[in-house]
């Protein structure tokens, strides 16, 4: 048997995982990193939707309620104001609930700058009224007001839209943080990946050259090196996401622990909780280890396709 036909022969027994083994250095690092990056995406993606949720159900709030402010003139009694003012907003269609606030809910307001000092009771206080609203058929606002301004003096209308536009901005603007951050990650793995497959092929050039000289072709080299990368994407994946699941559920219990508080109950939520917010919430996540093989599977072979065309 000749040498040629030796070396064939004992290409025919090449392993698929012998050309780079797991245990080698370049795809020790790849996984390492890739757990790394598939545990900050899920960060990024768990505080998105915590972001997303807190933004919709703080504007929801918002909308469904404006507030009725009445000022002290000294010329008519507050109690004859505040019950005129009730009774036009009864009377309002598109509003479902009239609350007449006490005193104390003014100088409550006032007390983060003032302080909870006698003056506060010598000052002229607006009472507070608040009105709930039917988000689906709602006032015409303009024109409440305007009733109001004429029918209680001292009477104005807050709708907090402007509370509620400045955190739909500030909500967009995280998103799209979240977003920019993710890109960022991707990024990198498929760096990392091209990084690594270029060190897999430095660190196995023998093999890779007896392989091309008993007439592989760069398709058959690219399998059998892809391949390992998909299993390291796909373990990396896997565990990265595992261990962002725990890191919110670990974060969701603490309430339990100590005082509860809205981030401990919302990241609860995202994993036990209403079936339509744990259901997308998973499906997000399981995109984390799908995306990352996918990533690893593809820029590896074409990685190792180009580097074999214009180096070896």
């Amino acid at each position: 048997m000749s040498d040629k036909s030796k070396i064939k022969s004992s290409h025919k027994g090449v392993a698929t995982n012998s050309l780079m083994p797991r245990t080698q250095m370049p795809l020790r690092t790849l996984m390492i990193s890739m757990t790394v990056m598939c545990y900050l995406a899920c960060l990024a993606i768990g505080a998105l939707l915590l972001i997303t949720r807190a933004v919709d159900d703080w504007t929801s709030e918002i909308a469904g309620e404006v507030t009725v402010q009445v000022r002290p003139t000294g010329d008519v009694a507050m109690k004859d104001k505040l019950v005129k003012a009730a009774a036009l907003l009864k009377a309002t269609k598109g509003i479902t609930r009239v609350d007449v606030l006490d005193k104390s809910a003014g100088e409550k307001l006032l007390e983060p700058w003032l302080g909870n000092a006698e003056v506060l009771n010598q000052l002229p206080v607006p009472r507070l009224i608040a009105v709930g609203i039917d988000q689906v058929n709602p006032p015409d606002f303009e024109k409440l007001a305007k009733q109001l301004s004429l029918t209680v003096k001292g009477a104005s209308l807050d709708t907090h839209r402007r509370w509620q536009s400045e955190l739909t901005r500030m909500g967009s603007s995280l998103v799209w943080l979240g977003i920019g951050v993710l890109a960022l990650i991707t990024l990198s793995a498929v760096a990392l990946v091209v990084f690594a497959s270029r060190s897999a092929l430095d660190v196995n050039r023998e093999v890779v050259e007896v392989l091309h000289f008993v007439g592989a072709s760069d398709q058959y080299i690219a399998r059998q090196v892809q391949w390992q990368f998909l299993k390291a994407g796909l373990q990396s994946g896997l565990i990265g996401t595992l261990a962002g699941l725990v890191t919110f559920f670990l974060l969701g219990i603490s309430s339990s622990v100590t005082s509860s508080n809205g981030l401990a109950e919302a990241s609860y939520s995202l994993l036990i909780g209403a079936p339509e917010v744990t259901i997308a919430s998973y499906l997000l996540f399981l995109l984390v280890p799908i995306l990352t093989t996918l990533i690893c599977l593809i820029a590896a072979r074409l990685a190792i396709l180009r580097i074999l065309r214009n180096a070896i």
